[in-house]
């Protein structure tokens, strides 16, 4: 694409954007996690130790921010797959499914609260988001036979 033109993918890339952002922010929770932890110990050195994994408050922001990191390493190849082998809205809609999904998951997970349903929203939005790509790329080798 050369400087000017219009991307095609506009959808496809403000939920992109989105889920950077989200990444980041769930990022951010993890180094305030951290820092807290150090200053309930009154030890700055505390930020940097092992000891950490054992505070509650820390493993929740860390495993919500290290859940969705994994996630994110399959979902952006397939959510690009199917925005241009099936369309820009199709793989915009399911992605911003998983994002609000992402987001109620992250929520919930702070809290204590269930995040089953969360969870599910996210499963069945990638499932149908990863069919959506596969048939994509099947109709286009199809096509080219």
């Amino acid at each position: 694409m050369r400087v000017g033109q219009m991307n095609e993918y506009p959808l496809t890339s403000i939920v992109t954007l989105a889920l950077v952002v989200l990444w980041w922010v769930l990022g951010s929770r993890v180094s305030l996690a951290r820092a807290t932890y150090a200053n309930k110990q009154q030890n700055p050195e505390m930020f940097h130790s092992l000891e950490i994994y054992s505070d509650a408050e820390f493993m929740i922001a860390f495993r919500n921010h290290q859940n969705l990191s994994e996630f994110l390493v399959v979902m952006w190849p397939t959510l690009w797959i199917c925005a241009i082998g099936v369309s820009d809205l199709v793989a915009a809609s399911l992605g911003f499914t998983i994002l609000v999904g992402r987001i109620w998951w992250a929520r919930n997970y702070s809290q204590s609260i269930s995040h089953r349903s969360a969870v599910s929203l996210c499963l069945f939005s990638f499932i149908a988001l990863m069919l959506s790509a596969i048939g994509g790329v099947i109709y286009t080798l199809i096509q080219q036979f």
